[in-house]
């Protein structure tokens, strides 16, 4: 009886690791980011920066993210999310969707103060697979956090319901 159910843990880990080896496990996202607190990104009030993520795939078509962004206008804001991913991986396309819980912290260049924030994002995007390992993305998200200026002097603003798109270059391992 303890021969069968070791017979059965080996197979069932074996098999368990076959299906692993079937999918890439960890991918790494960095490039380009730009917010806007409107939606239509038609406002001057966007501000420039970058974005970084990496996934660890627990699973065929779900993942874990571990997402970075700064953006710099008259202060620095950066956000540190993190959460669950779905992604179904076609030809050469990949789509994908998030949701994402962190923090946003903002320095205020000039002033002595800074803040943080409880934040949350949704959103997904496309992966286009350029080669087996590399993939170009673009990627839309709403961000929320409790801000509600970044600068009362009347500077650049970061409102709580932001657009933020992003693109840039994915590596897979």
């Amino acid at each position: 009886m303890l021969r069968l159910l070791s017979l059965v843990v080996a197979v069932a880990l074996l098999g368990g690791l076959a299906q692993a080896q079937s999918f890439d496990r960890l991918e790494v996202f960095g490039g380009y980011s730009y917010v806007n607190n409107d939606f239509s990104l038609t406002s001057r009030n966007g501000m420039q920066g970058w974005n970084a993520s990496a996934t660890f795939d627990v699973a065929r078509h779900f993942g874990l993210t571990a997402d970075f962004s700064g953006w710099i206008p008259s202060a620095r804001v950066y956000s540190f999310l993190f959460g669950p991913q779905i992604s179904f991986k076609f030809q050469r396309v990949t789509p994908f969707a998030h949701v994402l819980f962190g923090n946003t912290i903002v320095h205020y260049n000039g002033y002595l103060s800074s803040g943080s924030s409880v934040s949350y994002a949704a959103g997904g995007g496309v992966d286009f697979r350029l080669s087996r390992r590399l993939a170009l993305r673009g990627q839309v998200d709403w961000l929320h956090t409790n801000f509600h200026t970044l600068d009362s002097q009347g500077g650049d603003n970061f409102y709580p319901n932001v657009a933020r798109v992003s693109t840039g270059i994915v590596i897979r391992f």
